[in-house]
């Protein structure tokens, strides 16, 4: 995976204002929080590839992987004041 095309996809990312996390190693590759979802350093990759960068590519991508146990949404942590 090129590194520095993947850089390019989250910075194009959050130039159009869309949610996403610093990336995190996984097993494999980077994992980043777009959005709310997870997703791989190849999924934005091919996201990109297709034209699928943004905020309906990464919905409808990500309404086509639901039901798959390996893909879930994150539910954020709520935080409470006391």
């Amino acid at each position: 995976m090129a590194l520095d095309k993947l850089a390019a996809c989250v910075k194009s990312l959050k130039q159009q204002r869309i949610s996403v996390s610093r990336g995190m190693v996984g097993e494999d590759s980077f994992i980043f929080e777009v959005m709310g979802f997870m997703l791989t350093g190849p999924q934005i990759l091919k996201l990109c590839e297709y034209g699928q960068l943004n905020a309906e590519g990464i919905r409808a991508f990500a309404k086509s992987v639901e039901g798959d146990p390996l893909a879930r949404k994150v539910v954020p942590q709520k935080t409470f004041y006391f």
